[in-house]
């Protein structure tokens, strides 16, 4: 199939027909900006449609994927009314959950929530007690829903000592290629708190910390708003849906939402007022879920979760791009630098975070 823009159009256009929809299609375009699946939009005469081509160099079970997704939305139904909605599995015409072109690739259909919208950035700490609630809802949702149910989309996700070990593999075998001055700070950034990387994953390990559902990847443009930008409706990206523990669902929230620089800006800077929002919604909906013990993690796991992405980040720069879609060399090594320094002012706002999450969970714990 050609990569043409006019190709890949008319392509998922024949591939959107074989699924079970409400309405004929009217138009189909390219929808997001995810630097993973192949994403459209399919519009009816009916209600819209997201179709997306599972990207199976990163997933290399996609069905797994579809029968999670099936799974939660399952659970979802099943639920009284709730104020968080998920966008549901369109089955194919003959009952499938997906479908396999020629190629071997795997597409599904999502229904596509209306009079909704992702943002850029937040702009006050009403908007991030919105991200709260909608990541709380959810994982009060799958509070009852089993672990076991579902597969391990990526068995060493957020397995910070896994990240941590490949990045000293590839600085020992080849130790030339962090001879540059930003290169020998991270590297060293790195050890010095390598520590940090097995907190969570002892915890889990010494039943501390229980596996419950999570997200996964619970950053703000994967939380869709209403039209106002007001109320957070919905949580979308629902891929990295596995087995895992809340406190990197809830670091990677916060490091996301409260980061007022970006991943790729200068000087960044933890905002307190979007942390204490983004914490007091979160609290709120799920109030006793959490055990006492586990709230006194969640300071590291905010400053783990931007370690691990700088790591991650780090690896990737350090071995040609492999992963992360790149626009300019040394892309990578921005992001790197710039969650590493996010860590440095996290760790010096590290007394008021602690009092944030005492003060938002104070009623919270069980």
């Amino acid at each position: 199939m050609s990569d043409h823009p006019d190709d890949l159009i008319a392509a998922a256009r024949t591939i959107a027909t074989h699924f079970a929809l409400a309405a004929p299609i009217r138009d189909v375009k390219p929808f997001g900006e995810g630097l993973i699946n192949r994403t459209y939009l399919v519009m009816t005469s009916g209600p819209s449609y997201v179709l997306q081509r599972i990207n199976g160099h990163v997933f290399p079970n996609p069905n797994d994927i579809l029968a999670n997704l099936h799974q939660l939305n399952l659970h979802h139904r099943r639920q009284p009314a709730t104020a968080l909605q998920l966008p549901a599995l369109v089955a194919t015409g003959s009952g499938e959950l997906g479908y396999q072109d020629r190629t071997g690739a795997l597409w599904r259909m999502l229904e596509h929530i209306p009079g909704t919208r992702t943002l850029a950035r937040l702009d006050h700490p009403e908007q991030a007690a919105a991200v709260g609630r909608a990541l709380g809802r959810f994982h009060r949702l799958c509070a009852d829903l089993s672990p076991a149910a579902l597969a391990r989309i990526l068995p060493d996700f957020h397995v910070t000592p896994h990240y941590l070990e490949h990045l000293f593999l590839v600085l020992a075998e080849r130790p030339e290629l962090a001879q540059a001055p930003e290169l020998r700070w991270a590297s060293a950034f790195v050890r010095d708190r390598q520590r940090l990387a097995g907190l969570l994953e002892a915890g889990r390990a010494e039943g501390r910390l229980p596996e419950r559902v999570c997200h996964g990847d619970p950053k703000l443009e994967n939380v869709l708003f209403d039209e106002a930008g007001r109320q957070a409706v919905s949580l979308i990206d629902l891929d990295t849906v596995q087995p895992g523990l809340l406190h990197h669902d809830i670091g990677d929230c916060l490091r996301s939402c409260c980061n007022r620089r970006g991943e790729a800006g200068q000087g960044p800077s933890f905002d307190l007022d979007l942390c204490r929002g983004l914490l007091a919604g979160y609290a709120h909906a799920t109030e006793g879920l959490l055990a006492a013990h586990e709230i006194t993690l969640l300071y590291e796991a905010v400053r783990l979760i931007p370690y691990e992405l700088g790591i991650r980040f780090l690896t990737d720069h350090l071995e040609g791009d492999r992963y992360f879609r790149v626009r300019r060399p040394g892309e990578n090594l921005t992001k790197a630098l710039t969650q590493f320094h996010l860590v440095v002012d996290i760790e010096d706002k590290q007394t008021e975070i602690k009092r944030l999450i005492a003060a938002s969970f104070v009623t919270g714990a069980a």
